[in-house]
Formats: C-alpha cells, sequence, structure tokens
C-alpha cells in the first residue's frame, strides 16, 4: 500500500525551499565576496585574511586567526611588517629607558672620600714606614667623627697599605731586610701580573696618559741624577700608578696597587748594593708602548722583575737603608704618632680643600 498524501508538505515545502534557498545564496555570496575581496584575486593561491564578513543575522563574523594552510597574498605581505621590527613576544615594543629614569650616580661617601685620602697620602710615601696613624687626630684634622677614619682603615688594611694591631692603632707596614723573604715573593707575584699591565697599556693608552708618564721618567732621572733616593722612590711609584691607569682594568688595578706600594715600602728600608738599571727598563718598556708593542713591553717588564728578584736573592747584596739604620739606633722599630696627619685635609665634592 502506498502511504497516504501529506496534506502539509505542499503548502511547506514552498516557503521552507525558498527561505533555505535564500538563506544560503546570501551567505555564501557574502562570504566568498569578502574573501575575495580580501585575497585581491580569490584564487587559492591567497591568503586568508579578509575583514569581518555578515552573517545571516547581520552580525559580523570573524575570520579565524592563525595559519589555515595558504600562502599570502602579494598585497598582504607587501604591507605586513617585517619581523626584525615587531619585537618578540609583545604586541607593542617595550619603550626604552630614558636618561630620565635611571638613577643619578651616587655621591662618594665621606668614608670613601677618606679612604682615596689616605690612599694618596699612604702612595705618596707621605707616610713612612713605621708611622702611627691616630684616628683620632686624623679625625680632628679632618673635621669628621672617627666613625668614616677608621673604616677607611679598615678598607686600607685589606689592601695591605696599613697594619692593625690590637690595641695599639694603624701603622704604616715596614719591610726591612728580616722580612726579604716576603719582599721576593712580591716580586714574584709582579712579576706574573705586571707584564700583563705593560702590554695592555700598549694597548689601551692615550695621548694624555702617555705624557703623563713621560713626565714620571724625567722626574726619575732628574731624581736620579741628583741622588735624592725620596724623590726616585715617589716618581718610581707614580710611574707604575701611570702605567697600571693606561692598563684599563680595574681588577688588575685592585691586585697589583698594593702589591707596587709594599715594594715601594721595601725600598724606603732596603738598599740593593747591586742594582739593576731599572729607569733603563722603565725607558724601554715607555718606548714600547708608545708604539702600541705589547709583547715587547711586556717581555721588558717581566725582564725587569725578574732581574731585581736575582738581585735581592743575591747573598750580601741587601742592606738597610739609612733611614732603616736611624731608626734602629733610635731603639725602636716604630715611630711615634705622624706629625703629618694634623696637615691632613679633605677635599670637598668639587675638589676644593
Amino acid at each position: 500500500m502506498s502511504a497516504p498524501p501529506d496534506t502539509n508538505a505542499g503548502p511547506n515545502a514552498g516557503p521552507n525551499a525558498g527561505t533555505n534557498a535564500g538563506t544560503n545564496a546570501g551567505t555564501n555570496a557574502g562570504t566568498n565576496a569578502g574573501t575575495n575581496a580580501g585575497s585581491g584575486t580569490g584564487s587559492s593561491e591567497e591568503g586568508p585574511v579578509g575583514p569581518a564578513v555578515p552573517g545571516p543575522s547581520g552580525l559580523p563574523i570573524p575570520e579565524p586567526v592563525g595559519d589555515t594552510g595558504r600562502m599570502p597574498s602579494r598585497a598582504a605581505a607587501a604591507s605586513a611588517p617585517s619581523p626584525a621590527a615587531t619585537p618578540p613576544h609583545s604586541v607593542q615594543p617595550t619603550p626604552k629607558a630614558s636618561t630620565l629614569d635611571r638613577p643619578a650616580p651616587k655621591a662618594s661617601t665621606l668614608e670613601q672620600r677618606v679612604t682615596d685620602l689616605l690612599t694618596s697620602q699612604v702612595l705618596d710615601l707621605r707616610l713612612a714606614p713605621g708611622e702611627h696613624i691616630v684616628a683620632d687626630t686624623l679625625a680632628a684634622a679632618l673635621g669628621v667623627s672617627r666613625l668614616p677614619v677608621r673604616e677607611a682603615l679598615r678598607n686600607l688594611a685589606g689592601r695591605g697599605l696599613v697594619e692593625l694591631q690590637p690595641h695599639r692603632g694603624a701603622f704604616i707596614p715596614r719591610l726591612g731586610v728580616e722580612q726579604l723573604d716576603e719582599i721576593v715573593q712580591v716580586f714574584e707575584a709582579r712579576a706574573r701580573l705586571e707584564p700583563w699591565a705593560a702590554e695592555r697599556a700598549a694597548q689601551c693608552h692615550d695621548a694624555e696618559q702617555l705624557a703623563r708618564l713621560d713626565a714620571c721618567l724625567r722626574q726619575g732621572f732628574e731624581a736620579l741624577d741628583q741622588r735624592n733616593r725620596g724623590a726616585v722612590n715617589r716618581a718610581h711609584g707614580h710611574y707604575l700608578r701611570t702605567l697600571l691607569a693606561m692598563a684599563r682594568h680595574s681588577v688588575l688595578t685592585e691586585l697589583l696597587e698594593p702589591l707596587q706600594y709594599r715594594t715601594m715600602l721595601a725600598f724606603v728600608s732596603i738598599v740593593i748594593v747591586a742594582e739593576p738599571e731599572g729607569w733603563r727598563s722603565h725607558q724601554i718598556i715607555r718606548d714600547a708602548i708608545a708604539r702600541r708593542d705589547g709583547e715587547a713591553a711586556a717581555a721588558e717588564m717581566y725582564d725587569h722583575l725578574t732581574q731585581v728578584i736575582k738581585a735581592l736573592r743575591t747573598p750580601d747584596n741587601v742592606e738597610p737603608s739609612a733611614i732603616d739604620r736611624r731608626r734602629k739606633r733610635a731603639g725602636t722599630g716604630r715611630r711615634p704618632p705622624s706629625r703629618g696627619l694634623a696637615s691632613m685635609r679633605l677635599e670637598n665634592e668639587d675638589g676644593d680643600r
């Protein structure tokens, strides 16, 4: 038997078919138009990315984001930002910090200023070996409390520039004939580090620094001609410190400066009878630095220091200096509180005293 005819099919079929056909046609037409407009040509080679298209209800339907497997169009590629112009992991580039956002450099503390003053006094040998640095006297001369002075002395002690003795205070170290083994060890350490400083000085110096090195050499040769041992020692210290500044290496400076200072202290208290021609070597090193020959500067520095070590190890070649002999005749290995402390003045932040 055949099924009875559906009496509703006739009237519903017409409107439904018309409605569905209209809806589908509108949707497909809108979608195709949006896709073709975004791609430029509508070919299968073009990329996904067109504007949002209207849906059946008139609301926009967002296009899918991401890779759809199709190559981007030439027009889209030309207008897209290059990868280098787009910062990774960020929609917007992170703005660079302006100079106003950076913290201002900190002013030197009072402790640091006292430390710098004492360091310069010690390295210039204005405080002789064995001198007693009385914190109260120095604090009164500088117009500061005892605290920054005591902290500064601890800083210098950590670098070997002063000795702190319990219940006695701070003293300038003394290296005499009795400490000859220690003096040799100081030169052995310098012989490992200072050639590198000379090499770096040849590579990194500027004209102004070379002029300062020349001035140190002139002072040294003049002091030699005048047989002024104290002036020779000070010129030698200035030469070494200038060379270290030319090397432009802060860690190397921190390591070498105390060693060089102890060398200067030693030559206040001892005399090498048959002494190598040190200032001639200093001139050769200077000339190598001036022509930026780091290898030659390092080789001459090493040769100079090994010659000094050999002279120190030669029997009966080291004697107490005249200063050290006078100190021993006075019956004390330590000098009284330094009278030079009362004349010290602390520089202001702008360099004025």
